[in-house]
């Protein structure tokens, strides 16, 4: 006897939409002949279901990413960019993915360890698939960041922080301090200066298998340090972060024939027709 698919639901049941959702992709895997189990039992499931906004899809990924499962995700939040389908379409993505019909799309992660004093032995690995984060918590001054790229020194900036972004993460906070938007699928990460003070400061746009190392050189207070908005460290001057693509990635499945540029038309409010 064929055993059915299996999806482990991870929802944000703190949405107003959630329990209208859930009820609507329950009725929708009954059609379909998927079964559901908790989050709890996703190591026995054949793949994750997210159900809620991108915050909803990052926590998800942070907890389940070792797994090694693929992710759907239907959009019960508000901006959704890590969407495989509107709420709407939740019963169609389901039935491509039951048909094996979705198509993959690997989501590169960003891994980093603090060092304290720069020299001391480093500290537990933080995964990130939207960002690391170092930003002052002084809102009266600056900081002094240094900036280095496979041991050379790049730059030391007067800023309000640093961002280093992952293609994913290109169209988060990254994106609100003039970074760039890179694909998807694209084998680089970026890092964006926050509020420099001076107007040379571009973002930077480096390879996968660069390794970054973020000193705080100067520092009234304590600096936070954070991998997708959660905080991680408070750092000091003289201590360290040191980042590179992690090892481990993500698969997010979307609906076959899905278009990678609609997310940017409909949340950033492109418009304009496109060449033919």
């Amino acid at each position: 006897m064929k055993t059915r698919p299996t999806l482990a639901i991870a929802a944000n049941e703190t949405l107003p939409a959630a329990p209208a959702a859930l009820r609507a992709v329950r009725a929708a895997a009954r059609r379909l002949g998927i079964a559901l189990a908790p989050e709890a039992e996703a190591r026995r499931a054949d793949a994750l279901l997210v159900l809620g906004g991108d915050g909803s899809m990052l926590r998800a990924a942070h907890r389940h990413a070792a797994l090694g499962k693929p992710f759907l995700a239907v959009n019960a939040g508000s901006l959704g960019y890590l969407s495989s389908a509107p709420l709407d379409g939740a019963e169609e993505l389901l039935r491509a993915w039951r048909d094996g019909e979705c198509e993959r799309v690997g989501r590169s992660m960003l891994r980093a360890q603090v060092r304290r004093g720069g020299n001391g032995p480093a500290g537990p690995a933080h995964l990130a698939l939207n960002d690391l984060v170092a930003l002052r918590s002084d809102t009266g001054r600056v900081v002094a960041l240094d900036l280095s790229v496979d041991g050379n020194d790049v730059a030391s900036f007067r800023c309000d922080g640093l961002i280093l972004a992952t293609p994913t993460g290109s169209t988060a906070y990254s994106l609100s301090a003039g970074g760039p938007i890179l694909a998807p699928g694209a084998s680089a990460f970026v890092v964006s200066v926050v509020c420099p003070h001076t107007l040379a400061a571009r973002p930077l746009v480096l390879p996968a298998e660069s390794v970054v190392t973020v000193r705080v050189a100067r520092a009234e207070a304590p600096v936070g340090f954070s991998a997708d908005g959660a905080l991680r460290a408070r750092l000091r001057p003289g201590d360290t972060f040191t980042a590179t693509t992690a090892a481990l990635a993500i698969t997010l499945l979307s609906l076959p024939g899905a278009d990678p540029f609609r997310p940017l038309r409909e949340k950033l409010g492109w418009s304009g027709a496109a060449l033919r």
